[in-house]
């Protein structure tokens, strides 16, 4: 009688336990968390032939939705739907990291001479033009296909007279990864990221040459 109630009480402890998550089946059993990074396009910049001054141009004003800035990557699963990583993070918030970024695509792929700074503006810059970019979508889709949501509008501002100079829009078209490959999703939106920062310098430099 004593050996089955001695008996009964292990396996309730076991089943406690198990029920609890409080065993352990051995090491490795605890997924580790994973941060990605967006990475600018590497190239060095094009050199100009024009021996002036480099024209200063400034990234301000950069808008963000609150869904998609915050350090869980966003996957959109359905038309309505979408859901958040536990452990596939950003390294940092993508408003933190998206000026930055862009600041040195931009001034990578243009061909003229130009600093583009991404706020704050260091205290010795006054910038001719001022370019503002406003973030709509920066995600990963799922269904009905895999694919990446990149889109994004933007306008060149003098700062001389507030004249608009530019506007443009962008939307990444055959943006692609692979499913639970959140590597590919970083690298696919780096990508897209490339792309906008090169049409951003290519309407720059139309300004600037008027």
């Amino acid at each position: 009688m004593k050996l089955s109630v001695i008996l009964i009480s292990q396996l309730s402890c076991l089943l406690l336990l198990f029920n609890g998550g409080c065993l352990s089946l051995g090491e490795g059993d605890t997924q580790p968390t994973l941060y990605y990074t967006l990475e600018p396009v590497d190239v060095s910049p094009i050199q100009s032939e024009a021996s002036a001054e480099p024209i200063i141009v400034g990234l301000d004003g950069l808008e963000v939705p609150s869904y998609i800035d915050r350090r869980e990557i966003v996957v959109r699963t359905g038309d309505n739907e979408l859901r958040y990583t536990a452990r596939h993070l950003w390294a940092e918030r993508p408003s933190d990291s998206l000026q930055r970024l862009l600041s040195m695509n931009i001034e990578r792929q243009t061909s003229v001479g130009m600093e583009v700074h991404s706020l704050p503006w260091p205290d010795h810059s006054n910038p001719e033009w001022v370019v503002r970019l406003n973030i709509e979508s920066f995600e990963g889709q799922e269904s009905p296909k895999a694919e990446l949501l990149l889109e994004a509008t933007w306008t060149i501002q003098s700062t001389r007279d507030g004249t608009i100079a530019k506007q443009g829009h962008y939307t990444g078209s055959q943006l692609v990864w692979k499913k639970g490959d959140y590597s590919s999703l970083a690298r696919g939106l780096s990508k897209g990221l490339a792309d906008l920062g090169r049409l951003i310098a290519k309407d720059l430099e139309a300004v600037v040459s008027q």
